[in-house]
């Protein structure tokens, strides 16, 4: 699903591509204004509803906020209203995100395949790239013209990280905000494009969780005479997590593989930097995900 993150990128990337700057004359300020012909021309030639060409139409010539609006109520489904009278909501949010997906789709297509969108405006450039770059975040790639998402059956990402979050509260983890912290660096660093920053931070989260789990545990069962130093390592901490039965010996196994991975956070010559960040931060999400209900797991039957 695109998140509300992705579709204000989206927003702004078409706000960027198709608002003008105008002045009346030197007595008055310049204003941006809807550049409502190239914009209803290139949403006519990539196939989309009329009811959409109208909508779009109707925006306020002066008014660009007006066009960052329209497509922020597309997410929500307020902008197809009058077109989907007897719809319900959730119908119409459906609907949305195919749009949604469509506008990004075109947009992107136009950035990387029409040589005169180099004539554009850098900010124009960077807008785009940014929508597509959060989008990757939301799952979806850009492929042989095409926006997909390769891992449709999985939970989106939007909904795991807040399934990951409120396990770290409802576990009351000892450091919540530095774990956040680390999760939403490896976001800002996966849209500046910083891959092996994001692949480090989504590492942190990763120890962070795991170390956080370990002495978690250790508080409820008032285990004694451990020392500190055990929750410093990450090869400790996995150890103890498998005595405590946690993690069994093959998932420390396989935790142990991924812990690898995101610490070799070089260059890999059959794999972009931008795939490799991307794939690293879901596995390190799904981990922390899988560490912590197991621990939540654990809790329960102690209560029972």
């Amino acid at each position: 699903m695109i998140s509300r993150k992705s579709t204000k990128t989206i927003a702004d990337a078409y706000a960027s591509h198709f608002t003008h700057y105008y002045r009346v004359s030197t007595l008055y300020p310049a204003t941006y204004k809807v550049s409502h012909e190239s914009l209803y021309d290139f949403l006519y030639v990539n196939n989309f509803e009329a009811w959409l060409l109208n909508a779009i139409s109707s925006i306020s010539i002066t008014n660009s906020r007006g066009l960052i609006e329209f497509i922020l109520k597309i997410h929500t489904g307020e902008s197809s209203f009058s077109a989907t009278l007897e719809w319900s909501w959730p119908n119409r949010q459906a609907l949305g995100q195919r749009i949604l997906k469509d506008l990004a789709e075109c947009l992107i297509r136009q950035r990387l395949t029409d040589p005169d969108f180099e004539l554009h405006t850098d900010k124009d450039k960077n807008t785009v790239d940014l929508m597509q770059r959060t989008l990757e975040l939301d799952g979806y790639i850009y492929r042989d013209n095409f926006l997909w998402v390769p891992e449709e059956s999985v939970i989106e990402e939007a909904e795991e990280q807040g399934v990951l979050e409120n396990l770290m509260t409802s576990l009351k983890l000892s450091d919540i905000p530095t774990l956040k912290h680390h999760l939403e660096l490896s976001v800002i660093d996966y849209q500046e494009s910083h891959w092996d920053d994001s692949i480090s931070n989504s590492r942190k989260v990763l120890e962070g969780v795991l170390s956080q789990a370990a002495a978690r545990h250790i508080i409820i069962m008032d285990v004694k005479g451990l020392p500190q130093k055990l929750l410093e390592r990450a090869i400790d901490v996995r150890d103890y997590l498998e005595r405590a039965k946690i993690l069994e010996k093959k998932e420390k196994e396989a935790l142990s593989s991924i812990y690898g991975l995101l610490s070799d956070t070089g260059g890999h010559p059959y794999i972009a930097g931008r795939d490799q960040a991307r794939l690293m931060r879901h596995l390190s999400l799904t981990f922390c995900q899988f560490v912590l209900l197991r621990l939540d797991g654990f809790i329960r039957s102690m209560a029972k």
